[in-house]
C-alpha cells in the first residue's frame, strides 16, 4: 500500500491551519477605561454624574455617537465620554467605514449621601466653663463605588430647631444661611470605602451656649439641604444632612454631623480644632 510522504503530510497540516486561521475574524469591540483610578474596577459600566471614561474602538477609526453626555471627538479610534449631570442610561455606538460596529451602555448615578469624620489631627473646640463644642470634619460624597470628582456641592439654608434649654435663645430659629450656606466646593478623588472626598473641611460649632443657670437638657438641629452640580448645570438636592447639638443639665455638650461627633464637658480645658 502506498504511503504519503511525511513531508507532504506536514505541509498539508500547515496549509489547513493557515486556512482556518485566515477565517478567524476580529470582532468589533469598544474598550472602556475610567479616567478615575479609584474605584479599582476601571472597566465598570456604573459611573457617577460628570465622570469621564476613555473609549477605544479596536478596529481603528470609527464614528462615535452617544445618547447622552458628551464625547470629546465624534470620529477617530479613541474618544473621551463625559457622563451627563443627571441619572440616566447612556448608550454609545462606534461604527467604522466598513459597517463594523459595537455599542456600550453606561448607568449614570447621582450622589445619594454624605459621610463625615473628624479631620485627621484635629481636636475639639471648647471654651472652659462655658457650654460649647465644635469639630472640624473631612467630607465624603457617597456612594463610594463611582467617582464624583467632577461635581461641586453646596449647603443650603434652613432654620434652627430647638428644644428644652435652648428654646427662646438666639439659637431658636437661627438661619443656616449666614453660617456657610451657599458656598460651592469642588470634589476630589474617591477614598476607598468612604466616597469622593470634598476639597474642603466642614466646621460644626455650637458657639457659646451659656444662656443662664440652671442648665438643663436641650437640643439644636439644622436639617441642612445639600445639592450638587456638574460644570455649568443647575443644582439638584441629593441629601439632608443633620447638624445636631445637645446640652445636658451639667452643661456638657455634644455635636453630631453625618457620622462625625465630639463631646466637651463644662470643666474641660479650653481647646481648639
Amino acid at each position: 500500500m502506498a504511503t504519503k510522504p511525511i513531508a507532504s503530510s506536514v505541509t498539508s497540516l500547515i496549509d489547513n491551519k493557515k486556512r482556518k486561521t485566515a477565517h478567524v475574524a476580529i470582532l468589533p469591540k469598544i474598550i472602556s477605561q475610567t479616567v478615575a483610578t479609584v474605584p479599582a474596577d476601571r472597566k465598570r459600566r456604573k459611573i457617577g454624574v460628570g465622570e469621564k471614561v476613555n473609549l477605544t474602538f479596536n478596529l481603528g477609526s470609527a464614528n462615535w455617537t452617544a445618547t447622552g453626555g458628551t464625547l470629546s471627538v465624534a470620529s477617530g479610534s479613541t474618544t473621551r465620554f463625559t457622563s451627563p449631570d443627571r441619572a440616566s442610561v447612556v448608550k454609545i455606538t462606534a461604527i467604522d467605514t466598513s459597517g463594523e460596529q459595537d455599542e456600550i451602555t453606561f448607568t449614570v448615578i447621582e450622589p445619594s449621601g454624605v459621610l463625615m469624620e473628624r479631620a485627621n489631627g484635629t481636636g475639639i473646640w471648647h471654651i472652659q466653663s462655658i457650654p460649647s463644642v465644635g469639630i472640624r470634619t473631612s467630607i465624603y460624597i457617597q456612594p463610594a463605588d463611582v467617582s464624583f470628582e467632577n461635581i461641586k456641592i453646596v449647603e443650603g439654608d434652613c432654620p434652627g430647631v430647638v428644644t428644652g434649654y435652648l428654646v427662646g435663645t438666639p439659637l431658636d430659629g437661627i438661619a443656616h444661611g449666614f453660617h456657610g450656606a451657599g458656598n460651592k466646593v469642588g470634589v476630589g478623588p474617591v477614598v476607598s470605602g468612604k466616597g469622593s472626598k470634598v476639597l474642603a473641611n466642614d466646621t460644626a460649632q455650637s458657639g457659646h451656649c451659656n444662656f443662664g443657670l440652671p442648665y438643663s437638657d436641650g437640643t439644636f438641629l439644622w436639617a441642612i439641604p445639600w445639592s450638587f452640580s456638574v460644570s455649568s448645570g443647575g443644582d439638584k438636592q441629593f441629601a439632608i444632612v443633620n447638624q445636631n447639638f445637645k446640652i445636658d443639665s451639667a452643661g456638657a455638650m455634644d455635636v453630631l454631623k453625618a457620622g462625625a461627633n465630639g463631646h466637651a464637658a463644662l470643666a474641660d480645658a479650653t481647646s481648639n480644632y
